[in-house]
């Protein structure tokens, strides 16, 4: 009767390792399958983003054809400089790769990396790109500098950047080669990125002034306080009760 038992307990035993051994077989296998089809979907997710950035290189080309101005300023960033000769702010941004553009187009490279220098509107030319550099950023020229340089050269030349995923706001003004106004502000951060000079009357009237973080009901600003600066500083870039005639700007790359 013992000889069964322990028999049976053997048997039981065998029975549960290769149970055991079975399941971890199967774990693994489908541990190699699933990683393969992982695998496949990445490369195919991989694939398709290169046709998806082969397909828009391909299809960056810069119509010539004239429009009329176009509302931008959503997450976007911009220099407004006093002049309406487009190609010397060019060339005083130093600027390479000028091409003709439209509106329409310019805008589009605007988003995409591209500097947008659009034709003259009411006086002003406006030089438009996303991945110009921001105020959070140590690259140089920063914006301070380039507005700095362009008023020296115009008389006067602002900067707006905003961008609502990470809360960037900022505005500034520089007259003949000194900067008179800055603020920046990365909501990311929490942080007051910049507050020099004081402020202008146009901060003061629309109640522009903010508190930062640090108090009980902050007063912190929004891309509609940018947009409102530039329309109150230069022109509005929704272009409300802007008429121009159409006419193109051009595309280029910093060097």
């Amino acid at each position: 009767m013992i000889v069964f038992t322990k028999i049976a307990v053997e048997r039981r035993i065998v029975m549960t390792l290769f149970y055991a051994f079975g399941v971890i077989l199967i774990l693994v296998l489908a541990g190699v399958y699933l990683h393969r089809l992982k695998r496949r979907a990445s490369n195919a997710r991989m694939e398709e983003n290169k046709s998806q950035i082969a397909s828009s290189e391909a299809a960056m080309t810069f119509d010539d054809i004239p429009d009329v101005p176009i509302p931008f300023g959503y997450k976007n960033q911009w220099f407004a400089v006093k002049t309406s000769d487009s190609q010397a702010v060019i060339k005083d941004l130093n600027l390479v790769n000028v091409r003709v553009s439209n509106w329409r187009t310019g805008l589009l490279g605007a988003y995409a990396g591209y500097y947008f220098i659009s034709p003259p509107v009411q006086g002003w030319t406006l030089v438009i790109s996303l991945e110009m550099p921001d105020l959070n950023q140590s690259e140089d020229p920063g914006p301070l500098t380039a507005i700095l340089k362009l008023s020296a050269t115009f008389g006067e030349a602002c900067y707006f950047g905003t961008h609502r995923v990470v809360e960037y706001h900022a505005w500034a003004k520089a007259v003949n080669g000194n900067v008179v106004r800055a603020y920046g502000y990365l909501g990311e951060a929490g942080e007051e990125l910049i507050n020099e000079g004081k402020l202008s009357r146009e901060e003061m009237e629309h109640h522009l002034i903010f508190t930062g973080t640090d108090v009980e009901v902050p007063s912190l600003p929004t891309e509609e306080d940018v947009l409102l600066m530039a329309k109150l500083w230069t022109i509005d870039p929704q272009m409300e009760d802007v008429y121009a005639e159409p006419a193109t700007g051009f595309i280029g790359t910093p060097q």
